[in-house]
């Protein structure tokens, strides 16, 4: 099926590999550029020679998103490079599980949550007009941050106009759904926690 992504950019976090890779690299196969974002360098490398190895169009870039201000230079430097950005995949997430630490916990909604707010707003005005969201989130049942980080980015993308949907589960198979999710062929589904 073609989702109609040539000429688009997608941005990806926590891409070097796992879920966030899987999806990069199907919006690439698509015919999308994308930009790629996480900590480890190196995976991040693989990523993108992966995907340039196939002929897809990627932008590199190493950040810690749980550091304030690394997402929003992160979508600077996707609109500084292709100067348009058609969708934003917010994948970087941790799991710190039931009974840890106040800083163990704080370190995941730095993570979970505010690398996903804080990208929100950094997107909003350089979205394109039918430009989407798509924030994954882990489904651990047994962790209230993972469930406030659903919950509050949900709010969030209550707040405006731009298409945004959730994923709950992190799975490399979810790739095919993220990527139908961020295109126009889904233009009537807002909202949705899948």
């Amino acid at each position: 099926m073609d989702l109609e992504f040539a000429g688009k950019v997608i941005a990806v976090t926590g891409a070097s590999r796992g879920v966030g890779r899987a999806i990069a690299e199907r919006l690439a196969a698509e015919g999308a550029a994308v930009a790629i974002a996480a900590r480890s360098a190196q995976e991040l490398a693989d990523a993108h020679a992966a995907i340039e190895g196939h002929g897809g169009r990627c932008l590199a870039y190493a950040c810690d998103l749980s550091v304030a201000g690394e997402a929003a230079a992160f979508i600077g430097a996707v609109i500084e490079i292709f100067g348009r950005l058609d969708g934003l995949v917010c994948n970087a997430t941790m799991a710190t599980g039931q009974g840890q630490e106040r800083e163990a916990w704080q370190a995941e909604l730095a993570l979970n949550l505010g690398h996903g707010v804080e990208a929100l707003d950094a997107v909003l005005p350089v979205l394109a007009p039918t430009g989407s969201m798509l924030f994954i989130v882990g489904a651990d049942a047994d962790s209230w941050p993972q469930a406030a980080c659903r919950a509050g980015l949900a709010a969030a993308a209550e707040r405006h106009a731009v298409r945004v949907n959730l994923i709950g589960r992190k799975s490399e198979a979810l790739a095919d759904s993220a990527a139908f999710l961020l295109s126009q062929r889904a233009e009537g589904i807002k909202g949705a926690l899948l």
